[in-house]
């Protein structure tokens, strides 16, 4: 059975923008003028079809991408209602990574915000083709000229509308398709003239082409199929982005969106992907072609407790059947699914074939994870030349979480389970990593915000009946010394019979950061017998573990044991690292004990108006503001150093700090010294913490 469409006739959009925008709400939207399903669901009552997870009906949000299709004017539309949020960045990602077009979700009552900017700079670097809706067009304070001179604004001039509502607000009731307006159209209440709006959209239409701006300078009338044909290739090279105008609720301008989606946007053929061939290191172009060879690339997964591991795939090139075996190229492992699914939010319909461009999911394949590429055994739809000879394609780009915490579990039996159950919610989500810390022998979680894991914590509860605590983890300090000392220690002891003894003298310098731990046997004339020196040397290697002053590993340092004695019955290899293990404590408190703290690069993006404050923040962080960009709509970048102890809590405090405008990366940079004042409220915190073990 062979598909009944063509590479042609798909259009592949991602819905996103910033939370609240009405995002989901516009896809049940889409979906019911569609046929696709028999009601409009609603977000506020957890009916939505699209938000399929218990914890975003709960919250009344998205939280995951969610695959929707339907059929429109003789397209096969796939749809990827992404979420809006900042904390859950990494499923809006990975819809506009399988994706030619994206619709950005604009509020006519909030305008562009924070979440918006940061996907429509991720949509551009993609060279996705870009529309804008304005939605919530019936809201009481909707305002279309506002909102509309704050996406150009933001975005520049190349944003121009394609229909200008009749009415807004509670009079809100129709829109002007601005190049065919009918006749006798209602322009009264129209908040933009649609003649003026067609000035705009042609100026910005016959710049990307000479013959239609030799039409317009000399006067001469444009038919409006040859503007829309022209604005469909503006839109493929990112001179135009379409804007159109919405109510969900009320289904006004839903179904001319629809038309607009059909007619302007990028089919698959019209944006290739890159990757490498092989162990090529030069970049490939991929070429979508429905009979080519089989390459395919999984950007999302889902394990459900019923169903199973499900892979989603975006077909990018060849066409895979329900008994295609399938080989990962990563592991060179193959797998037959033997089922095909399009998924409309939860619910399954199972598919003989899929084709360049669409977009299925196939279950049980345990080896796939996010930004694999897959293609056909050899011998199927592949070149026969072995896996290795196909094009593997780029990796997704994911931010690196930056918001760890400590898991402790509420019941000691759930212990073993809770690794293997944050595991397989990692396996799902690319912005959350699981790892055992092997300083601080904490599990740590990292995510993208406190609410981030907050959703994770849940999830682990509904998913595997686990409960699970979480606290601000240790930091991960290093010790080393500044300077050089000697020490000698005489471990002496005689309780009957054999008695233990060790006499060790040594040095400690200090080496270049990095450069690790030396150790340097100058003894002479066998003052120290060589079969106890390596005894010597683990003694210190423990204590260097342990750490002196703080608790913490000791590193980059330099011993050299130079005299020592030894008795002919009681010293032993045991005497000998109990020696030298003492030795070196008081050489390396004697030798000015620094304390290293990790430093990360921390990047801030955020309002102008918004400078004051952050920088004033990140001094009270002990933070060093090393450079700054100032960005379109006016938004700025903030450079900076700063210690991680400090920022371990960013997330929340700078979502206060811009009204959640900010978003924030970082990534580890060094170990630095600490200032000598924190120095001395660590290292004493370590020490009453240690008195009170041993109290106990």
């Amino acid at each position: 059975m062979t598909t009944t469409y063509h590479i042609a006739d798909i259009r592949n959009i991602a819905l996103a923008g910033h939370g609240a925008s009405g995002k989901t709400s516009l896809a049940d939207a889409l979906l019911f003028a569609a046929g696709a399903i028999d009601r409009r669901g609603s977000v506020d009552d957890g009916t939505s079809p699209t938000d399929a997870e218990d914890e975003e009906r709960r919250r009344h949000f998205t939280i995951d991408c969610h695959p929707l299709h339907c059929e429109w004017a003789g397209r096969q539309v796939h749809l990827l209602d992404s979420p809006g949020y900042p904390d859950f960045i990494g499923h809006a990602l990975e819809a506009l990574a399988a994706v030619e077009n994206v619709v950005l979700a604009v509020s006519a009552t909030a305008g562009v915000e924070a979440q918006t900017r940061r996907i429509e700079q991720e949509a551009t670097r993609l060279r996705l083709g870009g529309l804008i809706a304005i939605t919530k067009m019936d809201a009481d304070s909707a305002d279309f000229l506002r909102t509309l001179d704050a996406i150009r604004e933001a975005f520049g001039p190349r944003c121009v509308p394609f229909f200008v509502p009749i009415g807004e607000g509670r009079t809100y009731r129709g829109v002007v398709d601005v190049l065919d307006p009918p006749d006798g159209a209602e322009c009264e209440d129209c908040p933009m003239s649609p003649a003026d709006a067609y000035q705009m959209l042609v100026e910005q239409i016959v710049e990307t082409d000479e013959e239609l701006m030799a039409l317009y300078l000399e006067g001469e009338a444009i038919e409006p199929q040859l503007l829309r044909e022209a604005a469909h290739r503006a839109v493929a090279t990112g001179m135009l982005v379409p804007v159109a105008c919405v109510s969900a609720r009320k289904e006004i301008g839903v179904r001319e969106l629809l038309d607009l989606l059909a007619e302007i946007s990028l089919t698959p053929e019209e944006l290739h992907r890159f990757g490498h061939r092989g162990a090529d290191e030069d970049e490939v172009e991929l070429e979508p072609l429905e009979d080519g060879e089989l390459v395919a690339q999984v950007f999302k997964t889902t394990n459900d407790l019923f169903v199973g591991k499900l892979s989603v795939l975006r077909i990018h090139s060849g066409r895979i059947t329900h008994d295609t075996t399938l080989v990962n190229l990563r592991t060179g492992k193959s797998s037959k699914p033997g089922h095909l699914y399009r998924l409309q939010g939860k619910a399954q319909e199972e598919v003989k074939e899929a084709i360049a461009g669409d977009i299925v999911a196939v279950p049980k394949c345990e080896d796939l994870h996010i930004s694999d590429t897959v293609t056909a055994l050899s011998g199927g739809n592949g070149n026969g030349n072995g896996h290795a000879a196909h094009i593997a394609l780029d990796p997704i780009h994911f931010p690196t979480p930056m918001v760890p915490r400590a898991v402790d579990p509420r019941a000691r039996e759930d212990e073993p389970k809770i690794a293997a159950g944050l595991a397989r919610i990692a396996d799902e989500d690319p912005t959350f990593q699981v790892r055992r810390d092997a300083q601080t022998h904490e599990l740590v979680i990292s995510g993208m915000s406190e609410l981030h894991l907050d959703v994770i914590r849940n999830r682990l509860k509904s998913r595997y009946k686990i409960d699970i605590d979480t606290h601000i983890p240790q930091v991960a300090y290093l010790e080393t010394i500044a300077g050089e000392a000697e020490a000698h220690h005489r471990h002496k002891k005689q309780t009957g019979g054999r008695g233990q003894f060790a006499d060790v003298q040594l040095r400690v310098r200090p080496r270049a950061r990095g450069e690790g731990f030396s150790f340097i046997d100058a003894t002479k004339g066998g003052v120290i017998p060589n079969q106890f020196i390596p005894a010597i040397e683990k003694g210190v290697r423990e204590q260097l573990e342990k750490g002196v002053i703080s608790g913490n590993p000791a590193v980059d340092v330099e011993v050299e044991v130079f005299f020592g004695s030894h008795h002919a019955v009681d010293s032993s290899e045991a005497a000998f690292k109990t020696a030298g293990a003492a030795a070196f404590r008081k050489a390396f408190a004697a030798a000015r004990p620094v304390l290293l703290e990790p430093v990360v690069a921390l990047e801030v993006a955020a309002p102008l108006d918004k400078f004051g404050d952050l920088a004033a923040d990140l001094a009270t962080r002990r933070g060093h503001i090393t450079g700054m960009d100032t960005l379109s709509g006016q938004q700025q970048v903030i450079r900076a150093t700063v210690p991680l102890a400090e920022v371990l809590r960013y997330g929340t405090d700078l979502k206060s700090l811009t009204a959640g405008q900010g978003s924030f990366a970082m990534e580890f940079l060094a170990h630095e010294p600490v200032p000598p004042q924190v120095q001395q409220a660590i290292v004493d915190r370590w020490a009453r913490s240690r008195a009170g073990v041993e109290e106990d």
